[in-house]
């Protein structure tokens, strides 16, 4: 070999190691961690294990977790994980996933406490991450994306320095009708430079597009099955990133996606269709007025008078002119809202997830009292008479003296939160909890006088969302084990139980008493006889609205059931017979059990912040 030879190969070989070198100095790595699931039998193990492999890495510069930390918001689920990923020693960032917000003890509220914020905004580099949740938020059904949340993502990218900066999303669903209204995201960050969306919940590596914007989903941490605990690293160069199973156990990596960087283009083509608002040309139905609240709402409207009272995640309390939409007053308090206001003697009561529960002035929004509790209160109360009836995120049940918010007793022996509405008959106040039972206190001084736990066994079968109804000295409830039930108010036996029409959580009671009203996970609602001692089918319909699995109570008013949908939609039936005499959509998300006024006009309140009142004018 020549002289001249041997140094043009040694300035090869050279060159090659110092662009290697530069090429590995400009990359930059991270961990992508995902449904977690602490709670679950494996979930703090796998995630200790994960933690310490990251731990024992030089080249990690940060880590994300994209949601589902635990199993359920109760306990100490949520600090157990914290306590975890604490132990990392570089940054990490943050979000909450379904199972963070749909089974909370707190109503989402422990997750702010622990990290500060549930969404995130960082950058790394030429990157900038945007991290935030979907929800749902305490209610069954599809995601959905705060309202506030798409006013922050559309303002920090109106913010950006460099317009055309690479972006990164991270969120816990897909981009896509997994969130009901996932267009609004679309909409706000179609111009800018997105490279990817990162997410988890589907338990599984791939890669997909959401209408032009690539989509890259993370496994779970969890080991399952063969599956060992895992998890994702990844590495970002100047135009493409690299995502790598890691699995720790097994000081093992497999390289299983590339993902081109660089100017993505802005959208021009897009495939999935806005929500459908078709069925409204031929409805009959007319929007007198909408009042926009700017917040998630997850709580019925209340009418008095002439008035709508209205609570707000955002922790607003609001009186609204049922005549014009305009509102008299708003009540700010410290927490969101999910309760229901309850009404009575010129007085509006909610709890909230700050652990308080307030008595405000229906006449001009004035605080008249509040009591502070052990835990977050996510159920609406009962006034009856002069006592107020509710539950708390940490299983206890009070009764508190309308007129000063004084404590007459207190239940503490109960295990799961409670956010339903409790119902009163024959002395008694019934209420559903999440740990898998039905409980029945004396409403006089709040000793058990039964509990009931015949239902299908595990956490998430408890009849806790639906709001209960009563008849002829029998309580009924649905539960997700898709069971309706009948249960003796005198002794907490069971009647009979029924399965096969496929009920879930929706439940009411027609005006005489004399039927319970269920809509169905799919299309259909079905009368039954509540005289009856085995379930008697009065009659069955289908309707056309799709699958659906949100709690929504059905709600009968002059002969006309009323009952809304999670994709939006408000239908009256028949109360004789079931039959559709009109269905109208108002919003892309879920509306809320609804307050109609007579046959013709209904108030509505949909997770998208709008108050609605339609009428009926064929």
């Amino acid at each position: 070999m020549t002289s001249f030879i041997r140094l043009v190969l040694t300035c090869i070989f050279t060159l090659g190691i110092l662009y290697g070198q530069t090429e590995n100095a400009s990359a930059i790595k991270f961990a992508w961690l995902t449904d977690t699931h602490v709670g679950s039998p494996t979930g703090a193990s796998d995630l200790s294990i994960v933690v310490h492999d990251i731990s024992k890495m030089d080249s990690i510069s940060f880590v994300i977790v994209s949601g589902d930390i635990s199993e359920l918001d109760v306990g100490q689920n949520l600090h157990l994980a914290k306590a975890i990923l604490d132990s990392l020693k570089v940054p990490y960032y943050i979000i909450p996933g379904n199972h963070d917000t749909k089974w909370s003890s707190s109503g989402g509220g422990l997750f702010e406490a622990l990290w500060g914020s549930d969404r995130f905004n960082f950058e790394v580099g030429e990157y900038r991450f945007i991290g935030h949740h979907q929800g749902p938020v305490l209610r069954m059904g599809a995601g959905y994306i705060d309202p506030e949340d798409i006013t922050w993502i559309d303002s920090t990218l109106k913010s950006l320095s460099h317009p055309r900066q690479k972006i990164f999303l991270v969120m816990h669903y897909p981009l896509d009708p997994a969130i009901d209204n996932w267009h609004a995201l679309r909409d706000v960050i179609k111009p800018y430079n997105i490279q990817a969306v990162l997410h988890g919940h589907g338990h599984a590596n791939r890669a997909t597009s959401y209408e032009g914007i690539p989509g890259v989903m993370s496994r779970s941490i969890l080991r399952r099955g063969p599956q060992p605990t895992g998890y994702t690293l990844v590495e970002l160069h100047p135009d493409w990133a690299d995502f790598t199973e890691r699995i720790p156990l097994a000081d093992s990596t497999h390289f299983w996606y590339r993902l081109p960087l660089g100017e993505k283009s802005a959208l021009d083509s897009l495939n999935l269709p806005y929500p459908d608002y078709s069925e409204n040309d031929s409805s009959g139905v007319s929007q007198v007025w909408q009042y926009e609240t700017g917040s998630l709402i997850t709580s019925a409207p209340t009418f008095g008078s002439d008035r709508i009272y209205v609570s707000t995640v955002s922790g607003e309390l609001i009186a609204l002119d049922v005549k014009n939409g305009q509102a008299l007053w708003n009540w700010q308090g410290n927490g969101a809202i999910h309760a229901t206001p309850a009404l009575k003697s010129g007085k509006v009561v909610v709890g909230s997830v700050d652990s308080t529960i307030s008595c405000i002035s229906a006449t001009d929004g004035s605080l008249l009292w509040q009591k502070k509790t052990t835990a977050p209160v996510l159920g609406s109360a009962l006034i009856h008479r002069r006592t107020v009836y509710i539950g708390n995120g940490d299983g206890r049940f009070q009764a508190l003296n309308l007129r000063n918010g004084k404590e007459k007793w207190i239940f503490d022996q109960g295990d799961g939160y409670i956010e339903t509405r409790p119902v009163y008959a024959k002395g008694k106040v019934m209420y559903g909890a999440w740990d898998g039972a039905f409980y029945a206190l004396s409403a006089r001084t709040g000793q058990l006088q039964w509990k009931w736990q015949d239902g299908s066994q595990g956490l998430l079968y408890s009849p806790a969302a639906c709001w209960p109804v009563i008849a002829d000295n029998k309580v009924f409830i649905v539960a997700p084990d898709r069971f309706m039930t009948a249960i003796y108010i005198s002794n907490g036996q069971t009647l009979w139980r029924k399965s096969g029409h496929k009920v879930r959580e929706s439940i009411g009671l027609s005006e005489d008493g004399r039927h319970v009203i269920s809509r169905t996970m799919q299309d259909s609602v079905i009368s039954v006889s509540t005289a009856s001692d085995t379930f008697q089918l009065n009659w069955a319909r289908h309707v056309g609205f799709g699958y659906d699995i949100a709690p929504n109570a059905l709600i009968e008013k002059d002969g006309f059931i009323f009952f809304a949908t999670d994709n939006g939609s408000v239908y009256c039936l028949n109360g004789s017979n079931g039959d559709v005499v009109w269905q109208h959509r108002i919003s892309d998300g879920l509306v809320n059990t609804l307050t109609p006024l007579d046959s013709r006009r209904v108030i509505c309140t949909a997770v998208d912040g709008k108050v609605t009142l339609l009428k009926y004018a064929p």
